[in-house]
């Protein structure tokens, strides 16, 4: 039987989610505001550096190579934001 599970029963480990909706930042200024929570695949295709705003008003940066994929998991109305002219970034909601 296939039946929907929250991530935080451990029933349904991430290696077996499934590519969803998908995201796009590139330059300086633009950014995303993720609509839902859940896992979000990040993988940065040119440029090392993201700021992330969360809803409850707290932020970080997240720094890594040119390459890296990460997951995360972010909260509803998390905004993403590209403050530099390098940021080439694919943000994929996982399902």
């Amino acid at each position: 039987m296939n039946e929907h599970q929250p991530l935080d029963i451990n029933r349904n480990p991430i290696g077996v989610l499934q590519p969803g909706k998908q995201y796009y930042i590139e330059g300086s200024g633009y950014s995303v505001e993720l609509p839902e929570a859940g896992v979000y695949m990040l993988s940065f295709v040119d440029g090392t550096v993201v700021q992330i705003n969360y809803p409850d008003g707290t932020n970080s940066r997240v720094i890594v190579a040119t390459g890296t994929i990460i997951s995360f998991y972010f909260p509803s109305g998390t905004n993403l934001v590209s403050d530099t002219d390098e940021l080439s970034l694919n943000i994929i909601k996982m399902l």
